[in-house]
């Protein structure tokens, strides 16, 4: 992938073994994190589901000293608190802890972003390998299009997603109030409240509610912070959020595609009997007012690929050129 192997590019992952020494071996300079699902799940299973629910406050933790604090209250009062934290503190902060990573992640704390791409393909593993693969390649190419021409055809600066985000912020700031001591440093609180935040600007932009080094973009209390000042806050924002980053990343992933390779004009939908054979599978059909009944049927592969080809289906699209080189490559 084009501009992965930097050292500007977090990586989350599983921490399967194998994929911790790929990245350590093909991307040295990388930054590499644990998905917190993951890391929470291995927990539950060692020592239960209340030390597992105590574990999102060390992931979320804004400072060292709240992470000290948290393991703390886990080795004091929680039951095999003292292994939980033996376990815990073998793995490296700055793998999975918010106040300790070398770089932002954007509000990733887990790997499911990537792992929700099973659930898009869970239809397509009972096809044959071609119509598979075929399948694929027309999914991922027709979402990279139209979101490619969706930031092409928009005349909002930000992404839909950042400006939906500071929107919400828009119509909040207003209830805090902003006490400035000095040009690059304020203190934030609610208007008639106790909480309170502390906004700095040097040497990079931070707040002590740690959304703006998480995000990347200002949070409530810098937007409150700015409009004391008589800023623009939009300077604040990172590159990332902005349309033309967007559409600079879907040219650069994945050639463009063309009206062209859109025609729907080839049928590669495998049918209803390309399965593996086996025993007859019982499925349960419902009857209406909450009764089913069981019905047993029987599914046979597919023999020939000519069969699969010009079988019944809804019709996908690929363009006979992309078909000419799947063809020489296979």
């Amino acid at each position: 992938m084009y501009g992965l192997a930097s050292p500007n590019v977090l990586i989350v992952s599983d921490r399967q073994k194998g994929l911790v020494d790929a990245i350590a071996e093909e991307l040295p300079t990388n930054e590499h994190i644990y998905c917190a699902h993951h890391l929470q799940m291995n927990i539950r299973r060692h020592f239960g589901a209340q030390v597992s629910k105590f574990f999102q406050r060390l992931v979320y933790a804004t400072s060292q000293a709240r992470y000290e604090e948290a393991l703390g209250i886990l080795e004091k009062d929680y039951p095999n608190g003292k292994e939980a934290v033996a376990y815990i503190k073998a793995i490296d902060p700055r793998k999975f802890s918010r106040y300790a990573l070398v770089l932002p992640r954007y509000g990733r704390v887990t790997s499911n972003a990537v792992e929700c791409m099973n659930a898009a393909f869970l239809k397509l593993r009972e096809y044959a390998a071609r119509s598979l693969l075929f399948e694929v390649w027309i999914y991922v190419m027709r979402s990279f299009y139209e979101r490619r021409t969706t930031a092409e055809g928009s005349i909002d600066l930000l992404t839909e997603y950042a400006k939906g985000r500071l929107s919400e912020f828009k119509h909040e700031y207003r209830r805090y109030v902003t006490y400035n001591a000095d040009d690059d440093n304020a203190l934030v609180q609610i208007n008639g409240g106790v909480d309170q935040w502390i906004v700095r600007r040097h040497p990079r932009l931070s707040c002590s509610c740690y959304e703006p080094q998480e995000m990347q973009w200002p949070c409530i209390h810098v937007m409150s912070w700015c409009k004391g000042k008589g800023e623009d806050y939009l300077p604040y924002v990172d590159k990332i959020y902005f349309q033309k980053s967007l559409l600079a990343c879907y040219n650069q992933a994945i050639p463009p595609v063309t009206e062209q390779d859109l025609v729907i004009h080839i049928t590669c939908r495998a049918p209803e009997a390309a399965v593996r054979r086996g025993r007859a599978r019982a499925v349960r059909i419902p009857n209406g007012g909450g009764s089913s009944r069981r019905h047993r049927e029987y599914m046979y592969p597919v023999q020939d690929e000519a069969c699969l080809i010009n079988s019944q289906g809804p019709l996908t699209a690929i363009s006979d050129q992309a078909v000419g080189s799947l063809d020489t490559r296979w």
